[in-house]
């Protein structure tokens, strides 16, 4: 018998759509957005989403605080009706 390995093989960056993704997931997900200001990197992976230096920068710098922390700011601290 033959012994089958399988590889994971891992991405190598988010797509745009999985960006738009991680991004609504944010707007949507009061716990989920702080930990996308906390550690992007994390948030990302905790969602399956690979990241990039370059997409990892994006979310850093918006405004100079990072998409993430801006999102925080602007949008409700808790869920409200949609």
């Amino acid at each position: 018998m033959f012994n089958t390995v399988f590889i994971k093989e891992e991405k190598s960056m988010a797509t745009e759509k999985e960006m738009h993704e991680l991004v609504g997931r944010a707007v949507m997900d009061v716990g989920f957005r702080k930990k996308l200001v906390a550690d992007p990197k994390a948030a990302a992976k905790e969602a399956g989403i690979t990241l990039t230096e370059e997409q990892l920068a994006v979310l850093k710098s918006a405004e100079g605080k990072g998409l993430a922390a801006v999102l925080e700011e602007r949008l409700p601290k808790s869920p409200g009706p949609i």
